[in-house]
């Protein structure tokens, strides 16, 4: 069922993701412009290679962790990691490292669903802008087009995208922003998360691909960037109303949408 609150937090959520990253990245490269250092780019094949590195990990870890919740500690390291690269564009290295223990702190003796959606948003900002700069915009543009086709696959076809995050929320470990149909369960605890009651999940490379190619465009038009994320943003919007109007309950696939909207929104901007 269709809910305006809910579909207002699932804007607010994934366009905060979004302006932060490109608000950090904006920083970032005026920081490495002051000390006159250009973010050297990965080629193609080793952005292939390093996404094959990580999904490799992620298959061995769910495969193996049953005794030991290893995606919990690898949860962990990811917000380390992120947050520290948007604390540390905005304040000195002592400060960003109180900042990140803090937050990291706060995300795991909280747990409620807003100290989880912030952890995320801020994590896949920092994540976002890493692996932005790192990459070239023809890389992402290819990326964020084959994981599109991967999304529909796993979801329709293999239904793996579905179970291997079925496993990871009994383990304790939802690596998706929690988005919640009404007020009342703004105040639920991320552990007593439950398909169907009240809450949606978006996954972090939903979040993330739109933000790396906007990234990944900062770097020769601020323009674009922002074009490609105001398009985002209205994919995940169009994504929100497709999955509460639909008759069946089953999972969609979020990132071809986003994707395709982030595309438009380049194109407009290469037309003003």
């Amino acid at each position: 069922m269709f809910s305006l609150f809910g579909f207002l937090m699932h804007l607010f959520i994934f366009a905060s993701v979004q302006i932060l990253g490109i608000l950090t990245g904006i920083a970032a490269i005026n920081k490495l412009e002051a000390i006159d250092v250009v973010a050297t780019e990965t080629s193609l094949i080793g952005a292939f290679f390093s996404f094959a590195i990580a999904f490799t990990l992620l298959f061995f870890i769910f495969r193996y962790s049953r005794k030991v919740n290893l995606f919990k500690y690898f949860f962990y390291l990811l917000i380390i990691i992120g947050s520290k690269v948007v604390f540390e564009t905005y304040f000195t290295n002592l400060i960003a490292n109180i900042f990140t223990i803090g937050l990291l702190a706060l995300f795991i003796f909280s747990r409620s669903i807003i100290t989880h959606n912030l952890a995320l948003i801020i994590t896949i900002a920092g994540v976002g802008v890493t692996l932005g700069l790192s990459f070239s915009f023809s890389t992402v543009f290819l990326l964020i087009g084959l994981f599109s086709i991967y999304d529909i696959l796993a979801v329709y076809r293999s239904s793996h995208m579905v179970n291997m995050f079925k496993g990871m929320v009994k383990k304790g470990v939802i690596l998706a922003v929690i988005i919640p149909n009404t007020l009342k369960k703004v105040k639920a605890k991320s552990t007593d998360f439950e398909p169907g009651k009240g809450l949606l999940i978006l996954g972090t490379g939903d979040l993330a691909f739109p933000l790396l190619l906007a990234i990944s465009a900062l770097k020769f038009s601020v323009m674009s960037a922002w074009f490609i994320s105001g398009g985002a943003v209205i994919g995940a919007g169009v994504v929100y109303y497709l999955l509460n109007t639909q008759k069946s309950t089953r999972a969609m696939p979020a990132l071809p949408p986003i994707a395709l909207f982030s595309v438009l929104g380049f194109i407009v901007s290469l037309m003003i």
